[in-house]
This record gives structure tokens, C-alpha cells and sequence, in this order.
């Protein structure tokens, strides 16, 4: 069961690219006393507003990137990077453009340099926000500022106010040496030297909360978590008491780079999905994947799955989920198996996959039930978790069996059938001659079939396995068939 909800996230700020270039160094220069390195491989990862975006996408919710990256060499790279990523990038393809990339040098698995390639801009203020900026603010569910100082994120304050417009959260990764641009947000996270940068040095926590509090004040900013390293985390709140969160890793420390953008990415997605805007939930989640990344190497985004894991082990909600996973189950079982409309098939649909079960679809007319109709559905149900029927309608079977057909009408049918079933089925009626667009709204992980057909004759069959579901075929039973048996009725 995920913890992410499907959001809609806008990421604005400085987009960077990251080389890591490995090599060994088994010599001395014979030019200078300095060590010579051969280079090995490379790797070019996401950095900055870029990595945050990452790590939003990786999470399975909607990144939109708002950032300037060049149309240099190293730009096309991180461009390329940012499409594998399934990230929406909004930047303008300015040649004058200097993409920020640094290059960290490591040997023996021990960084010996890093070379920034850059130039910083002094922030600019510039005339009005884009209506195409506004427009993603609007569509967005909250905005993330990812600062880095680098001079690509202007008109912080005006953009706060648009957002605050619509009634999005906004967080905010800060920098600089004044966070006055930053008023009016609802929350940023910067780490203990960016924060003792502008309020001054703080000798324990007690001083680190009262000062959070005023800045908290004087900005009008409704939540700052400081990030402590390896002390863990503080977030104070309005008019709520701090909370202290101890860090998870305070071992096996890799790399620290992107770890402030995998707390103000998982921080704004975990405080999305939380039921009862639970922010100090989210601090959590966010102070375990910062945990996380910093195993690995260099900005590093971490799966929803991996992630969801690692907390329902870390905070103990085993109870809960279990508590919540038979309350599901039994609001299923309660459920009417002969589903009337879309609604309930909707809710039917919802409720099973919320519980992790995987469901099985077949067809038929199931005019005059046999042995041969019984059979057929023991067997397609222990095939899945959940069996889904769907039954041509009067109409539908008139248009292929003849005006003779049916016998019995759709209710009495569908009656039939979810007796026949012992109440271990949901079936829903469908009036098209085929059964596709009712299998392309259930998208079922099995595809059950009678009789002797190939994969590529079922109908529904493409479909349901680019879903990567599969196909099974339930061979006919001999001698059994509904209009047989109707026409020795009517010979007798």
C-alpha cells in the first residue's frame, strides 16, 4: 500500500548537472608531485532543482521542472537525463546559457576533488511572471523552490503571492544570506549552517527553536524544519510544540550530495498524500529518505516502494495497515456482487486494488447455464483473487445469436450466473458486441477465455498484456453448448 497519493508537483530553480568521473591512481607525475589519475567511467546524475524533480517523479507523483538549462554540451546532457526521468522540463533554449555542472573526481572510492563549472548570476528581478508560470501554479497541487543561489530563480516574493493566490503550499529549499524573499511560505528546511547564516550561531536546540520561532514570526512562514546531519532533524511549528526527529543513518554515510533535495521533495509529497495535513508525518518520511540517500551515491532519488517499506518498518504502522486492510476486506465482502453502474464498478475496482489482489475477467451470453458454463467458472475463479463477468445484454446477444436469443433475459441471467458462482464474482453487464471497452476500464491482470482459441483471436487480449497481464484459455468441455441444447429442445 503506497504512501503517495497521485499530486501534481511544480519544481522552480537552479537545475544542475552532477559528473561523478572515476579512476584509479597508481602513479606519481613525473611534470609534478601529484598523483595521476585514469579515468575509468562516468556517471551524470540530476543535481539541484533537477534532483528534487527526480526524486518527486520517482515517487510516482507529477513533476513539472521550471529551470534554466543551457543548450551547451552539458545542458543537452541534463536535458536528456531529465526526459528518462518522466519529467516535464519548462526552460527557455538560451545559447548564451552556462549550464552549472560539477564534476567530483574520486579514486578508491574517496572523492580527491570537485570542479565547478559555472556562472552565477546575480538574482535579477524581472518584470512580471510568464502567464504560462501562472498557469502551472494554478494546475499544480503545491510549488517546491529549489534554491541554489546561482541566479535562475527571480521573483520569489511575487511568485509566493501567486501561489498563495491559489491556495498552494509552498516549500522552499532557501540559500543566501537573507530569507526576507521567502515571506508568506509555508514552509522551508534549510540545514543549521543556512539557518545560523541568518539568525546567528545557536548553541543547542532550545536556542535553535526559539530563534525558528521568531524568524517564523517576522516571516509570516508557517513551518521551518531544520536539518542537524547526523543529529537528526527539528521542526517547529505555529502554535504547536517542536518535535525532534533522530536522524536514521547516522552510520554508513556514502555521500551526502542531494540530501536537502530528497528532504524538501519527500517533505512536500509525503504532507500531499497525509489525510490530515500531518507535516510532522512527512518530517519523518522525508528524515528517512535522507537516510537512505546518503548510502548511496551523489544525488540519489528513492523509490515509492522502497520508500513506503522502509516506513511502515521504521514507524510501526503495521497496526494500522492491518487495521485498515481487513476493514477494506470486509466492505468488500459486503459489497453487491451484481455491480448496477460505472460508480460502483469504480468503487469495486478501487477497493480491491487497495488491498493488493489481482483480478481475472471473462465473458459470455450464459443463456441456458450447463455443466459445461459451471465448470468453466470453477475454474476461472481459482485462477485469480477476484473474478470479474461480464454478460452481453438482450440486445447484444440478439445481434449475435439471432432474434430467437436470448431465452432468458440479462437479469435472470445475471442471476444465474452469481448463484452459479456461489457470490465469488462480480458481474456487470455490457451492450457493445465485444467485450473490450469494458476490459479496458476494469484493466484486468488475467484474461480468462473457453474454447480453442489463440491469444491473438481474444478479444481484449493486446491490451490486457501491454498492461503485462496475461491470457488464459479454459478448454471447452465436449458436448456442451447452450444453443445445442436449445435446438434438441426444439427437435424434441
Amino acid at each position: 500500500m503506497s504512501l503517495f497519493k497521485k499530486s501534481n508537483i511544480l519544481i522552480i530553480g537552479d537545475a544542475m548537472l552532477d559528473r561523478y568521473t572515476f579512476g584509479n591512481t597508481n602513479r606519481i607525475s613525473p611534470e609534478a608531485p601529484v598523483p595521476v589519475l585514469k579515468i575509468e567511467k562516468e556517471i551524470l546524475k540530476p543535481g539541484g532543482a533537477a534532483n528534487v524533480a527526480a526524486n518527486i517523479s520517482s515517487l510516482g507523483l507529477k513533476a513539472n521542472l521550471v529551470a534554466e538549462v543551457g543548450i551547451d554540451v552539458n545542458g543537452k546532457s541534463l536535458r536528456k537525463i531529465i526526459k528518462t526521468h518522466k519529467i516535464n522540463l519548462v526552460s527557455e533554449s538560451n545559447k548564451n546559457y552556462k549550464t552549472t555542472t560539477k564534476t567530483r573526481i574520486i579514486s578508491q572510492n574517496q572523492q580527491l576533488m570537485r570542479i565547478d563549472d559555472e556562472i552565477i548570476e546575480t538574482r535579477k528581478k524581472r518584470e512580471g511572471i510568464s502567464k504560462k508560470i501562472e498557469i502551472l501554479i494554478k494546475e499544480s497541487d503545491a510549488v517546491i523552490f529549489s534554491d541554489y543561489n546561482k541566479g535562475s530563480l527571480t521573483n520569489i516574493s511575487q511568485l509566493i503571492k501567486i501561489s498563495n493566490k491559489y491556495r498552494k503550499p509552498v516549500f522552499i529549499d532557501p540559500k543566501g544570506n537573507n530569507f526576507d524573499c521567502y515571506k508568506n511560505a509555508f514552509a522551508i528546511t534549510p540545514n543549521l549552517k543556512e539557518f545560523e547564516n541568518i539568525v546567528g550561531p545557536c548553541k543547542d536546540q532550545k536556542e535553535i527553536i526559539k530563534k525558528a520561532k521568531k524568524l517564523s514570526t517576522q516571516l509570516n512562514i508557517n513551518s521551518i524544519l531544520v536539518t542537524l546531519g547526523s543529529k537528526g532533524m527539528l521542526l517547529i511549528r505555529k502554535n504547536q510544540e517542536p518535535k525532534y526527529i533522530k536522524a536514521t543513518s547516522a552510520k554508513e554515510v556514502f555521500d551526502v550530495t542531494g540530501a536537502g533535495d530528497t528532504v524538501i521533495a519527500v517533505l512536500c509529497a509525503a504532507y500531499m498524500s497525509s489525510n490530515k495535513d500531518d507535516l510532522y508525518f512527512a518530517a519523518l518520511v522525508a528524515n528517512i529518505a535522507a537516510g537512505e540517500s546518503i548510502k548511496k551515491l551523489g544525488a540519489q532519488s528513492i523509490g515509492n516502494e522502497e520508500l513506503t517499506s522502509l516506513v511502515y518498518k521504521s514507524i510501526s504502522l503495521e497496526d494500522e495497515l492491518e487495521e485498515e486492510y481487513f476493514q477494506n476486506l470486509a466492505k468488500l465482502d459486503e459489497l453487491d456482487r451484481v455491480i448496477k453502474n460505472e460508480k460502483d464498478l469504480n468503487m469495486v475496482l478501487k477497493t480491491i486494488k487497495s488491498l493488493g489482489f489481482n483480478i481475472g475477467f471473462t465473458n459470455g451470453c450464459f443463456d441456458i447455464l450447463h455443466r459445461g458454463h459451471i465448470k468453466y467458472l470453477d475454474q476461472a475463479r481459482n485462477i485469480s483473487d477476484f473474478l470479474f463477468i461480464g454478460i452481453n445484454d438482450d440486445s447484444s446477444v440478439k445481434n449475435l445469436k439471432g432474434k430467437s436469443r436470448p431465452i432468458n433475459n440479462i437479469k435472470d441471467r445475471m442471476e444465474m450466473v452469481r448463484r452459479a458462482t456461489l457470490d465469488d464474482a462480480f458481474i456487470i453487464k455490457f451492450s457493445e458486441s465485444t467485450p473490450l471497452k469494458l476490459i479496458k476500464k476494469i484493466k484486468p491482470d488475467i484474461l480468462i477465455k473457453g474454447g480453442d482459441y489463440k491469444e491473438n483471436e481474444i478479444v481484449g487480449s493486446t491490451f490486457v498484456k501491454k498492461q503485462n497481464g496475461k491470457v488464459k484459455i479454459i478448454p471447452f468441455v465436449p458436448g456442451c453448448s447452450s444453443t445445442r441444447i436449445i435446438d434438441k429442445i426444439k427437435k424434441s
